[in-house]
């Protein structure tokens, strides 16, 4: 196995690349989209599910095209840092290439951890409601979870995390395959994905502001607490 991978590791990291753009990256901005929906109201935020439940085969799409995608690019994107030569700076290579050689890869494994754990907490959850036969709460639940000012920051960095890994993506998947043959179309292919990158983190926070510091999110805190303390 590992003669093999040695083999194919020219495709490989190519295969890596490309599935870091579709369906992992097109699967992220609609993500962003869709939660930047909390920025309008609970209701809003709550169309995502009902409506996502809709779908005929969901879970097949979910599984097949979404979860299986993101973990072959993550395991990919892992085996590629573990056989990455970190020892020095390459000559060739200008001062942000160098940085983000070290940042893309120590962020994917850091987004293999926290995308592991969103699921859990969110789709996971939604399954086993959904399985039930009970709605989803989505605002409820996530705003429970981003009232911990550990968990919303812990989000925060994964906006950021996520949004950056994408945009500087984009550009070593232009870079790669061939897109940007001089160093004029390379500045172009770096602007875009970083301002792709920068519309992801807005949308993100978007949906962080909606959850913790809207005016309906501190309503949603104060109507919690009051049937709270009335000990129902």
């Amino acid at each position: 196995m590992g003669n093999w991978l040695d083999r194919h590791y020219f495709m490989l990291k190519r295969l890596n690349s490309l599935l870091g753009i579709v369906p992992v990256g097109a699967f992220f901005i609609v993500h962003m989209a869709f939660n930047s929906r909390a920025g309008q109201g609970p209701e809003q935020y709550q169309w995502v599910p009902d409506t996502l439940d809709q779908v005929p085969y969901l879970l097949l799409i979910e599984v097949f095209g979404i979860l299986l995608p993101i973990l072959t690019h993550a395991v990919l994107g892992v085996w590629i840092a573990t056989r990455s030569d970190y020892h020095s700076p390459k000559a060739g290579r200008a001062w942000y290439s160098n940085v983000a050689f070290y940042l893309q890869r120590f962020t994917g494994i850091a987004l293999f951890v926290l995308i592991a754990v969103h699921v859990w907490q969110t789709w996971w959850q939604h399954f086993t409601i959904k399985a039930r036969g009970e709605e989803f709460d989505i605002y409820g639940t996530m705003h429970a979870l981003m009232a911990s000012p550990l968990w919303l920051t812990v989000y925060a960095l994964f906006v950021l995390i996520a949004a950056w890994h994408f945009g500087n993506g984009i550009y070593n998947f232009c870079f790669k395959y061939g897109l940007t043959t001089s160093t004029a179309s390379q500045r172009w292919a770096l602007g875009l994905g970083l301002a792709i990158g920068l519309l992801c983190a807005g949308l993100g926070f978007t949906s962080l502001w909606g959850l913790s510091l809207s005016d309906w999110a501190r309503e949603w805190s104060a109507a919690a607490a009051g049937y709270v303390s009335a000990g129902r």
